[in-house]
C-alpha cells in the first residue's frame, strides 16, 4: 500500500458521517412537506438549503479521497505531496462545516443549490484547486504512460471542477447570468466532471479483476471521455431554456440527454465481455458489498438519470412536468445513480482495506444497502406519482395549489415512509463505519510526521536493498571473471 493511501481513510469516514447526517435532515424535510404546520426549530427554507448543499458536498468530499487513493497506484508512484493531501482534507472539511452551519443559521445567497455565502465558496475553490495541483504534479513525474486513460479521465474531471465552479463565486448584474452559471455546478459537475472522475476510478478498480485487459478498458475509456464531455456540455441546454435562453436550447439539451447513458453502457459491455461471471461469486465480503453498491449505481444511472432524464427533456413533456415532484424524483435517482452509490462503494472499499470486516458489520452493511435501495425506490415512485397528479390537477382539472396538495397527500405520506426507510439504511451504514473507526482511530487519523518518517525509512530500505543487489552483482561478476580465467588456463594446458 502506498503511504498516500493511508491518508484516505479519514476521507471515507467523514464522507459516511455527512451521508448519515444528510439522511436525518432529509427525513425532517419529508415530514414537513407532508405536515407543513408542524413546529420545528429550523425553518423549512434553511433545512432545504442545508439538504441540497450537503447532497452536493458529501459526494465531492468522498470522491477527493477516492481520487488520491487510486491516482497514485495508476500513476505508478506516490502522490506528489502528503502535506497537500492533509491540507486538502482540513480545508475542505472546514469549508463544508462552515457552509452548512451558516445555512442553518439563515445566511443565504438565494441561489438554489449554491446558497452559501460567496466568501465561504472560496474554501471549496481552494480545496479542489489543491487537489488538481497535487494530481498534475504527480502526473508530470508518473512512471506510467502519460496517455493512460484512467489518469486522463480523472485529471480532466478534476480540472473541470475548478473551471465550472470559479465563475459561481463572482457576482453578476443580471439574474439570468447567475442561473446559467449555476447549472455549470448543478448539472455539469454531476453529468460531466464527477462522471469523468467516477468512470476513471471505476475503470481503475475494474483493472484488478482477473482476465481484465487494460487495453480493452482504455479503448472504451477514451470513447467514454469524448461522449461525456460533448453530451455533458450540450445536455445542459434544457436548463438554459428554462432560465431564459433561446428556444433551441431545449431541443439541443433533449437530444444530447438521450446519449448520456452510452458511456456507462459501453463500460458495462466491456466488463461483461472480458470477465467471467463466475468470478463475482468468488469475491470476498468487502468486494461483494462494493459490487452491490456499484450495481445499484448503474441501475439508477440508467433508469433514473438516463431514461427518466430523457423523458423529462422532451419539450412536449417538460412543459407539463417542469417544477413538479417528478423533477425531485429525477434528481434523487440521478444523484445516487451518477455518483452517490459509487462514492459510497469506493469509500467503503478504501475504509476496509486494512480494517477487518467482521460478520456482524458485513450483515449490517447488507441490511443498510437493502434499506437504502428500498427507501430510494419507494420515495422516488411516490414522488413520480405525486408529480403526475400535480400536473393533472393543475393543467386538466384546474385545481388550486391547496386543493392539489390535499389530493397528493397520501403519496407524500408514502414518500415519508420511503424517507424513513432510506434514513434507517444510511444510519445503519454510518454506524458500521463509526464503530470500526472508533476502535481503529490511529489508522483512520495517522500522524503525518510518522507517515513521512515511515516513507523515508521505506525509501532508505529500498536504497539499501539496491545497494546490496549491486554489491551482489559486482561479486558475481568478479567470480565469473575468475572462472573464465581458470577455464582459459585449463583449455591451454589441456593436451
Amino acid at each position: 500500500m502506498l503511504t498516500s493511501q493511508k491518508l484516505c481513510y479519514k476521507f471515507a469516514l467523514i464522507t459516511f458521517l455527512f451521508f448519515g447526517l444528510q439522511g436525518i435532515v432529509s427525513l425532517g424535510g419529508a415530514w414537513e412537506t407532508a405536515f407543513p404546520d408542524t413546529p420545528i426549530p429550523i425553518p423549512y427554507t434553511a433545512g432545504r438549503s442545508f439538504h441540497l448543499n450537503i447532497s452536493i458536498m458529501w459526494p465531492l468530499f468522498g470522491i477527493t479521497g477516492i481520487i488520491y487513493y487510486f491516482f497514485g497506484s495508476e500513476a505508478g508512484r506516490e502522490i506528489y505531496s502528503l502535506k497537500l493531501i492533509e491540507a486538502n482534507f482540513w480545508i475542505f472539511l472546514a469549508s463544508i462545516v462552515t457552509i452548512l452551519g451558516s445555512l442553518v443559521l439563515g445566511f443565504n445567497e438565494g441561489i438554489e443549490y449554491l446558497e452559501a455565502l460567496r466568501p465561504l465558496k472560496v474554501g471549496i475553490a481552494a480545496a479542489i484547486s489543491i487537489l488538481f495541483y497535487n494530481l498534475i504534479r504527480t502526473y508530470i513525474v508518473a512512471e506510467a504512460p502519460k496517455s493512460r486513460g484512467t489518469l486522463v479521465s480523472i485529471l480532466a474531471g478534476s480540472f473541470t471542477l475548478i473551471v465550472f465552479f470559479i465563475p459561481n463565486i463572482l457576482r453578476y448584474s443580471h439574474p439570468v447570468a447567475e442561473e446559467f452559471l449555476k447549472f455549470w455546478v448543478v448539472h455539469l459537475w454531476e453529468e460531466m466532471s464527477l462522471e469523468l472522475i467516477g468512470t476513471g476510478v471505476l475503470a481503475a478498480v475494474v483493472m484488478t479483476l482477473p482476465g481484465m485487459q487494460r487495453s480493452t478498458i482504455e479503448n472504451v475509456l477514451y470513447l467514454d471521455i469524448i461522449i461525456m464531455v460533448v453530451t455533458g456540455v450540450l445536455a445542459t441546454g434544457h436548463h438554459y431554456y428554462w432560465a431564459g435562453g433561446p428556444a433551441y436550447w431545449i431541443w439541443v439539451g433533449g437530444a444530447f440527454s438521450t446519449i448520456q447513458v452510452v458511456p456507462i453502457l459501453l463500460l458495462i459491455y466491456s466488463i461483461m465481455k472480458t470477465v467471467k461471471i463466475q468470478y463475482f461469486y468468488q469475491l470476498g465480503q468487502r468486494e461483494k458489498m462494493v459490487m452491490a453498491m456499484v450495481a445499484s449505481s448503474i441501475f439508477y444511472h440508467i433508469f433514473g438519470a438516463g431514461l427518466l432524464g430523457f423523458l423529462m427533456a422532451i419539450p412536449a413533456v417538460n412543459k407539463y412536468i417542469h417544477g413538479t415532484y417528478i423533477t425531485s424524483a429525477h434528481s434523487h435517482l440521478a444523484v445516487f445513480g451518477v455518483f452517490g452509490f459509487l462514492v459510497l462503494a469506493l469509500s467503503y472499499y478504501i475504509f476496509f482495506s486494512e480494517i477487518v470486516l467482521d460478520k456482524k458489520s458485513y450483515l449490517f452493511s447488507w441490511i443498510g444497502i437493502l434499506l437504502l435501495n428500498g427507501g430510494l425506490l419507494i420515495m422516488s415512485m411516490a414522488l413520480l406519482v405525486a408529480g403526475g397528479l400535480q400536473s393533472h390537477f393543475w393543467y386538466v382539472l384546474r385545481l388550486t395549489v391547496g386543493e392539489t396538495n390535499q389530493g397528493i397527500f397520501p403519496w407524500l405520506l408514502l414518500r415519508l415512509a420511503g424517507g424513513l426507510t432510506y434514513t434507517a439504511g444510511s444510519s445503519l451504514l454510518t454506524y458500521v463505519i463509526i464503530a470500526k473507526a472508533w476502535s481503529n482511530f490511529p489508522l483512520c487519523f495517522p500522524a503525518l510526521r510518522q507517515l513521512e518518517k515511515q516513507r523515508c525509512l521505506e525509501l532508505k530500505e529500498l536504497h539499501n536493498g539496491f545497494q546490496q543487489l549491486a554489491g551482489t552483482a559486482n561479486n558475481l561478476e568478479q567470480t565469473l571473471r575468475k572462472t573464465k580465467l581458470l577455464l582459459d588456463k585449463y583449455l591451454k594446458i589441456k593436451p
